[in-house]
């Protein structure tokens, strides 16, 4: 199945906008209203899901309108994802001595799921034309 998604962009743009979607309703809803189980302010669990609710739309975006010359759009999103893990890494070591154990497990949990995610859109880019 992985062999067959790689090959098709389109797919692997809605795949990007459900996991970002799941992230941001993930972290706005859920972390938001826990927040003192996390450890990590209002402020920042606020704007994660606000970044994540703005990859939903530009994945989902490029999933139906993007038909041709995707690469420089796959591109944009690795990136995107490469930076949002990195934001993600410095937040886990700004705020290591707030954030609780789940938040710890949460938030590196998150980051190895998006490495994932790289990997995929990589070998993506990397097999297409």
């Amino acid at each position: 199945m992985l062999e067959k998604l790689i090959h098709q962009p389109k797919f692997v743009f809605l795949f990007d906008a459900l996991g970002a979607l799941l992230t941001s309703t993930l972290i706005g809803g859920l972390l938001v209203a826990y927040q003192s189980y996390i450890g990590l302010p209002f402020t920042w669990l606020y704007i994660l899901a606000s970044i994540a609710a703005v990859f939903t739309v530009y994945s989902s975006l490029c999933a139906t309108l993007v038909k041709k010359n995707w690469k420089p759009f796959l591109q944009i999103i690795i990136t995107a994802n490469a930076l949002y893990a990195c934001l993600t890494t410095t937040l886990i070591i700004l705020y290591q001595k707030e954030m609780t154990s789940l938040g710890l497990a949460y938030f590196i949990g998150e980051i190895f799921v998006l490495m994932g995610v790289i990997w995929l859109e990589t070998k993506t880019l990397k097999t297409c034309n």
